[in-house]
């Protein structure tokens, strides 16, 4: 145990002193981290100090909570990385999705009556319209009927819905009105509310009911509610609790961590980035920062809310550009600090749009910047091109420009059977597969063998640090698999061969085993589905006569540039960012909302390391972005015919 006062940053030259003071905080904390400044960095340090001082001692627990499961991950490897995995086993980090689902899977028998659960659950899909449009027709015709979902509702909410109210709900305001509801105590405040109401009292007497994660959510937060006991529980488990990614937090998700926490003994530290807000299409709360401040900070002196400002990724001149754009989104904030100089190079280098005659030349300039920047050394993975949306269509527009050029280019948002390639990546189960292909064409592992180690230790439930022989029984295991199953890299591999080497991994590992590795495989048909994806994409990659080496390269993207959206694009980085189609026509919804606009923007523009470019065609309409425009012009950004 290492007292606070001699406690030092673990991995690091040292932190910015608002960031340290962060770290060590005693009382709850909202540090604004813009992009580039560390904030999963100060989350991991944070970690590394309560575990190593005895700031959260045996057997209190930290919970970390993320937006996405990859930064989760992340953060979880980072703490591991920081303080040894002994320690970093009292740090369970999930997305507010899986927190819900775990609380729901284990204690949905004390749900109040009304919502009364008869067994397990299964995810639903997105709703489509023409099922929406079932939902509109029955609720209608069944405001009067005893029997249909839509009457009990009626009776429970104590007022007394319209035919016309139910039939003027849009689809949007549907799926909205989730973030507005809470079940117990009921509280319905519009015809789309009830609709929710009526849609969840049909999922409930179903044998196998199907609820989307924001009603999972809602549940969760009933069973708390009506449950002082386990709200108890849970508060004694966990002394201290960390929010990621919080500017995209939900009215959903931030009701489920105030009906727990708040007023608890629990320090919770909130990091996020209001300028970063992108996800209010999915619910994410506006007010999220002031709640907040209402609820866990109140009473506190002025620093327990700081801003970061040093950034770490950006150079200095891509730092001006973002400093620029701060100022339109958060005029009262500190500008950024570059932590490093720019490259010496000619300024539309550095940061440019490009303007082409149409999109055959858009396409052109840009396979011929990614080809000249390969050429220059750069990894193709180094360089991200970013859409607004629909990705598809971009990679229809890209693929024979650099198709001629003989480079690569991977569209991350792409269906593979059940699952995005970008999501595919981050899964447990796709990771370990990979990596056990890997191992089995390596004659010695190196660090892989500990990798794979590790994920045999996880499959069987074993803690590795308990016990040295758990490691060689594990050892052993391991060196008979990899002796029998051995590949060679050169070795022809036909989408059969893969889809044979997935099932011996599969039977080493144990399926049922396996789809326990994950929290999120438990329940639902995620794990069915990624392995399918997972085997459909390692087939695929398979295809024309491809060596081991070749679909390993291939599914794991290594030379191939990645093609994705903006709100995909959160938390990664690139030494190139080019942005392609900066024009109303991709940024068509800017004018319903220019604050998530340049949002948007700030994102795209933050992901860049060393170089950051833009496209737009001579032709395109650019009035409902102008205000981008003229930010761009302020920060001194040219534009370039190509």
């Amino acid at each position: 145990m290492t007292s606070a006062a001699d406690w030092a940053p673990v991995g690091v030259a040292g932190l910015e002193p608002t960031a340290l003071d962060a770290v060590r905080a005693t009382t709850s904390m909202l540090v604004v981290a813009g992009p580039g400044t560390g904030k999963t960095e100060l989350l991991g340090q944070r970690a590394a100090f309560l575990l190593q001082t005895g700031g959260c001692r045996h057997p209190r627990r930290i919970l970390a909570i993320s937006f996405k499961r990859d930064a989760a991950t992340n953060l979880r490897e980072r703490v591991e990385r920081r303080c040894g995995p002994a320690l970093a086993r009292r740090l369970d980090s999930m997305t507010f999705d899986a927190l819900a689902k775990q609380l729901l899977d284990r204690f949905w028998r004390a749900l109040p009556n009304h919502l009364a659960l008869r067994g397990p659950y299964e995810i639903a899909p997105f709703l489509k319209r023409p099922e929406f449009e079932d939902i509109l027709r029955g609720a209608t015709l069944g405001l009067e009927d005893p029997n249909h979902p839509a009457y009990w509702s009626k009776t429970q909410i104590g007022k007394t819905p319209t035919a016309a109210g139910v039939q003027g709900v849009s689809l949007d305001g549907f799926t909205k009105a989730v973030q507005g509801m809470n079940l117990h105590p009921l509280a319905i405040a519009d015809h789309a509310q009830f609709l929710q109401l009526v849609q969840l009292r049909a999922a409930l007497i179903q044998p196998t009911p199907r609820f989307g994660f924001p009603m999972i959510g809602l549940l969760a937060r009933a069973v708390v509610h009506a449950n002082p006991a386990i709200r108890r529980a849970i508060c004694a488990t966990y002394g201290h609790v960390f929010l990621d990614e919080f500017q995209d937090t939900t009215s959903v998700q931030y009701g489920l961590i105030a009906e727990i926490f708040k007023g608890s003994a629990a320090r919770l530290t909130a990091v996020g980035d209001d300028k970063q807000r992108i996800m209010g299409w999915a619910g994410a709360r506006s007010d999220v920062f002031a709640a907040f401040e209402a609820d866990f900070l109140t009473g506190l002196t002025a620093s327990a809310r700081v801003s970061l400002t040093r950034n770490y990724r950006s150079n200095s001149r891509i730092v001006q550009v973002l400093n620029t754009l701060k100022a339109n989104l958060a005029p009262s904030e500190p500008d950024f600090v570059a932590a490093r100089p720019a490259p010496k190079l000619p300024p539309e280098d550095l940061c440019a749009i490009l303007v082409a005659s149409d999109e055959g030349a858009e396409a052109t300039a840009v396979a011929d910047k990614v080809a000249l920047a390969i050429a220059g050394g750069a990894p193709p993975r180094s360089i991200g091109l970013l859409v607004r949306q629909k990705a598809g269509d971009w990679e229809e527009r890209l693929k024979d420009a650099f198709a001629s050029r003989g480079i690569a280019f991977r569209n991350e948002d792409r269906d593979v059977g059940g699952a995005t390639i970008q999501d595919l990546m981050t899964e447990a189960y796709s990771r370990i597969v990979l990596d056990l292909l890997e191992l089995l064409t390596r004659r010695h592992g190196g660090a892989l063998w500990s990798t794979v180690i590790g994920h045999l230790a996880t499959v069987r439930g074993l803690v590795i640090d308990d016990d040295p022989s758990v490691e060689t029984e594990l050892a052993t295991q391991l060196d008979v698999f990899h002796r029998a199953n051995r590949i060679s890299t050169s070795a022809s591999a036909t989408p059969a061969e893969v889809v044979g080497k997935i099932a011996a991994i599969e039977s080493f590992l144990g399926v049922a085993a396996l789809r326990a590795a994950a929290p999120q495989y438990l329940t639902g048909d995620l794990f069915d589905r990624v392995r399918r994806a997972t085997a459909a994409f390692l087939s695929e990659s398979a295809a024309g006569n491809a060596d081991w080496s070749m679909v390993l390269t291939r599914f794991s993207g290594l030379d191939q540039t990645p093609l994705l959206t903006i709100t995909k694009s959160k938390g990664l980085e690139y030494d190139l960012v080019i942005l392609l189609g900066l024009n109303d026509q991709e940024w068509w919804s800017f004018d319903k909302d220019p604050a998530e606009g340049h949002s948007n923007f700030f994102v795209a523009a933050s992901r860049a390391r060393e170089r950051l470019l833009m496209t737009r065609c001579g032709t395109d309409r650019s009035f409902k972005i102008r205000s981008i425009f003229d930010l761009l012009t302020a920060a001194g950004v040219s534009e370039i015919r190509v």
